[in-house]
């Protein structure tokens, strides 16, 4: 690959900035003292997308870093049945959002329906870093047999969701990751927002977040077209929470050293919506994970992780990642 991208335990994500109805508002001014305080205080990567809030969130990070070389900036795109002119603009306009000239790592958000047009966007994206307009190539989201079909393509980094509530990873995709040389970059560590210790009932959870398989499939928020995982994930959640209180780690620490006592994870993506958020944590990747407090975390949290069933796609029956 013709550089390396900057990274450190924790990385920024900006989703929570895209302003829409997952999420709410947010303040661009905030958000934008959120970015340079993690810079500050040690976040190297920052990680976007144009889908978030129609290029919203792209633009707030511009607007913080611009062309700052302490920083790498991620963005990914899906690819499903773009031609390469809309690949390549894409691409373009994320630099023109991002105020840089180039960007640190471009990324396949999803696996296309197809695996041919996968190949084929990196191969586009490879053109690109002989341009100069992109430095590195990851993927999001890739399994074992997408992993394997795009082993040539200089992939540096797999970006994958893990956390106590989703542990389907640990089932051969961040060991084949890895073998590849591959940076893992896990997303969603608090299960958006169900670990931070703020909800004891699925049922007191946003509406709007109940998109995942863990919930009924409502046909309005959820639409993975299955039953839902809620009787377990109320389960976890209870086991999570009685350990937390047993062991004095707070929710958010809890959750956070969990992820980070797993070694095959390089860097844990997080967002943060104010200063506070960003705050704890910073305090919570420092934070040491008693060996038994770990066992009991695994265990409380098997019946969830053998519900999932093997399926890594964690909105649809129908799995994207193969």
């Amino acid at each position: 690959m013709s550089d390396s991208i900057l990274l450190s335990r924790l990385s920024l994500g900006t989703w929570t900035y895209a302003g829409d109805s997952i999420w709410s508002v947010s303040s661009e001014s905030e958000s934008i003292r959120v970015i340079q305080e993690a810079l500050d205080r040690g976040v190297a990567l920052f990680d976007t997308s144009p889908n978030y809030g129609n290029g919203r969130s792209e633009s707030i990070l511009g607007k913080a870093l611009g062309n700052n070389p302490l920083a790498s900036v991620a963005t990914k795109c899906k690819v499903d049945g773009l031609t390469r002119s809309e690949l390549i603009s894409i691409v373009e306009n994320s630099l023109k959002n991002l105020q840089r000239d180039t960007i640190d790592l471009m990324q396949v958000h999803w696996p296309a329906s197809d695996p041919g047009q996968s190949s084929f966007a990196l191969d586009v994206f490879q053109d690109l870093v002989r341009e100069g307009k992109i430095k590195n190539l990851g993927v999001c989201n890739f399994g074992v047999h997408d992993l394997d079909e795009n082993s040539g393509k200089n992939i540096i980094s797999n970006q994958l969701p893990y956390n106590l509530m989703w542990r389907v990873i640990e089932e051969g995709i961040a060991e084949k990751s890895r073998e590849l040389d591959m940076k893992v970059i896990s997303y969603s560590p608090l299960q958006q927002g169900l670990l931070t210790g703020k909800y004891t009932s699925l049922h007191d959870f946003p509406s709007g977040r109940k998109r995942t398989r863990h919930f009924l499939d409502d046909g309005i928020t959820a639409k993975h077209g299955d039953r839902g995982m809620e009787r377990e994930t109320q389960s976890c959640l209870g086991g999570f929470l009685r350990i937390s209180a047993e062991s004095g780690i707070s929710p958010l620490n809890l959750a956070v050293s969990y992820i980070l006592s797993h070694d095959f994870i390089d860097s844990m993506l997080a967002g943060a919506r104010n200063l506070s958020q960003l705050e704890q944590l910073i305090s919570a990747i420092d934070t040491k994970l008693p060996e038994d407090v770990k066992t009991e975390l695994d265990r409380v949290s098997q019946p969830l992780l053998e519900a999932i069933g093997g399926n890594p796609d964690m909105y649809n029956r129908k799995s994207r990642v193969r």
